[in-house]
Parts: C-alpha cells; sequence; structure tokens
C-alpha cells in the first residue's frame, strides 16, 4: 500500500513539476541556438541577454516551485478534505509523512538535475570545455592530497544535501501540523510557528556571539579550543570527516524530531479542514 500512496504522490508531483523541467532545459535549448548566430549586433545582444535572463528566472521559479508544490501537497493530502480520503487508507501517519517526504525530496533533486543540464546546454562550447577543465585540475589536485577520501568527502556532502533537503521539509511539515491544532487561522498559526523557529535560532546565535568572548577568556577553555586545534592540524583529513558527520547527524535529529512531533499530532491530534 505504501507502494501505491508512493506512486500517486509521485504522479501528483510529475504533473505539476515535470512540465517545468521540460521548460527550463528547452529555453536551454533556445539559448544555445541563439549563440549560434551570434554576431556584434545590438539586436543579438538583446535577444542573447534576454534568453539569459528568462532562463535565469525559469530556473529559480522552478526550484521556488518545487519546494512549495512540495509544501502545498503535504497539505492538501493530509489535512484538507482531501484528508479524508487519504487517512481512510491503510496507512499509518509515518508512512503518509515518508512517502511525501520520499517524493518531494526526488522532484527537489529531479529540478536540481534540470537546471544542472540547463546550464551546461546553454554554456555549451568553449566556456563549459574551460569550466570543466578547471574543475577536473582542482579535483586532481585535491585527490593528490587527500586520495580516497575525496571519495568519502563527495558521498558525506551527498548525503548532508539530501538529510538538509528531508529536514527543511520536516520542519514546514511540523509547522503546518502545530497550525492544524486551532480551528481557524491555521495557516497564520503555522507561518508564526516559523517565524519563531526562526527567531530561537537567531537568538542562540546572538548569545553564541556574546557569549563566545567571554569563554575564550577563560584560561581552561582557552586550552580547550587549543587542542583542538592542535588535533585537527595533526589529523586534518579525520577533522573533515567529524565535521561533516557532525552537521550530518545534527540535521539528522532536528529532522527526526519534527517527524515524531508531526507523526504523533497526525496520530492523536487530527483536525482536518
Amino acid at each position: 500500500m505504501v507502494g501505491k500512496m508512493i506512486k500517486y504522490d509521485f504522479m501528483s508531483f510529475f504533473r505539476l513539476i515535470f512540465p517545468v523541467q521540460i521548460i527550463i532545459i528547452g529555453l536551454a535549448g533556445l539559448n544555445r541556438i541563439v549563440q549560434i548566430f551570434e554576431t556584434q549586433s545590438s539586436t543579438y545582444r538583446t535577444v542573447f541577454v534576454s534568453s539569459i535572463v528568462l532562463l535565469s528566472v525559469a530556473c529559480v521559479v522552478a526550484a521556488v516551485m518545487s519546494y512549495v508544490v512540495a509544501i502545498v501537497r503535504f497539505y492538501q493530502g493530509l489535512y484538507s478534505s482531501e484528508g479524508y480520503l487519504s487517512h481512510s487508507l491503510p496507512l499509518t501517519a509515518a508512512q503518509h509523512i515518508t512517502s511525501k517526504l520520499i517524493v518531494s525530496i526526488l522532484f527537489e533533486l529531479g529540478t536540481a538535475l534540470a537546471i544542472f543540464i540547463a546550464v551546461n546546454i546553454a554554456t555549451l562550447g568553449d566556456v563549459g570545455v574551460e569550466l570543466y577543465k578547471a574543475g577536473g585540475y582542482l579535483l586532481k589536485q585535491i585527490y593528490g592530497e587527500v586520495h580516497f577520501n575525496m571519495v568519502l568527502y563527495i558521498l558525506e556532502a551527498i548525503i548532508f544535501v539530501i538529510v538538509a533537503l528531508a529536514t527543511g521539509l520536516l520542519l514546514m511539515y511540523f509547522c503546518i501540523s502545530i497550525g492544524q491544532l486551532v480551528n481557524r487561522k491555521k495557516i497564520l498559526l503555522a507561518f508564526g510557528v516559523l517565524f519563531g523557529i526562526y527567531m530561537l535560532g537567531q537568538i542562540i546565535g546572538t548569545i553564541g556571539i556574546i557569549v563566545g568572548p567571554i569563554l575564550v577568556q577563560n584560561e581552561a577553555f582557552r586550552a580547550f579550543l587549543q587542542n583542538i586545534s592542535d588535533w585537527f592540524e595533526l589529523h586534518v583529513t579525520s577533522g573533515v570527516h567529524i565535521i561533516a558527520w557532525i552537521m550530518i547527524l545534527l540535521q539528522a535529529i532536528f529532522g527526526f524530531i519534527y517527524f515524531l512531533i508531526t507523526e504523533r499530532i497526525m496520530t492523536k491530534r487530527l483536525n482536518l479542514s
């Protein structure tokens, strides 16, 4: 049943997002065709710049649209009138959330891939070749320094991006779910919760900025930081891995908290529109 739900969500996203991804690639192709007729005339420059601007706007719109559609589909599928049908299915709240999350991540990555393809099409030629040469040279230099660890760095970066995407979506699911606890102004409360979390992060950051210099004045704390710094200087490769996994785990912990609270609300306090 979970597979059928994922398939249903996939088709819902596909109808909304896939055409936009095709449009992006089409605009990149149009820009490439324009470049074939390159001249020094003002007409060419106007058409070329217009095609670049249009492609750039389309890429931004597609990226934003993928995220917005993911949020809207979660709300419509589980908390609007459509939710009466969704929650009548033999699926748990966790399975509903997981289905929406998996499909949302897939289409966000798909949009990123479409933008990448579009950029490559638009820069196909001397500029693109030079960029890839520079990137290849840089990777070769890094590999010469860290060897197989470069592969691990890339894998860790991919894992971090996926976990960060999931956590960002789960945060929105959490805010929407909190908003459903009231009977009126649900969306307003959801935005209020999101703003509150943002402000809490700012407050914690400000406290860190204030407390940090005070702690540094403490001799024991300064010695502790120096020991960490000395260790990282001797174990740079391992240090990068540790930092990467700390970032991944922090994102995963917050994501799990958002997931757990959303699941509890959906299970115990479901309040459909």
